[in-house]
């Protein structure tokens, strides 16, 4: 059973997809999510200006705020995650352990399996080294 269940969303159609999927395995279980997003600490923006830190924090505060606005319409208890820089797989795993969940819902990025070897896909590295099952939606 499906007590918390953790969704990395990017803002990109595959991490809404994995949201909306995830949405359904929480309501037929009864649980809650935990939905997280990781700002890129370099990401280029377009912008004349910006402190680095406070642009990386507004890109993932969007990415969440859609997220929001997406589970108004769920009957879901959830919570929300932003992390900034670093490994995205490293701060989903770490988000698995700290939050207690029961298993990980993220979208594909669609790399083939030989592309996603050599790029060292976020999705392939989750699923070697998560404690939990993951589920991994196209």
């Amino acid at each position: 059973m499906l007590k918390r269940v953790l969704v990395a969303i990017d803002g990109t159609e595959r991490s809404w997809r994995a949201l909306e999927y995830a949405c359904s395995l929480v309501k037929l279980s009864g649980g809650e999510m935990v939905i997280m997003t990781v700002a890129p600490k370099n990401k280029p923006v377009p912008v004349l200006f910006a402190d680095g830190d406070c642009m990386t924090a507004q890109i993932g505060d969007e990415v969440l705020d859609a997220a929001r606005s997406v589970m108004r319409k769920q009957n879901i208890n959830c919570s929300y995650l932003l992390e900034r820089g670093g490994s995205v797989a490293e701060h989903i795993l770490q988000a698995e352990k700290a939050e207690d969940c029961d298993a990980i819902v993220l979208g594909s990025r669609g790399f083939g399996t030989l592309e996603g070897l050599l790029k060292n896909s976020v999705s392939q590295v989750i699923v070697e080294n998560a404690d939990v099952p993951v589920i991994i939606v196209k």
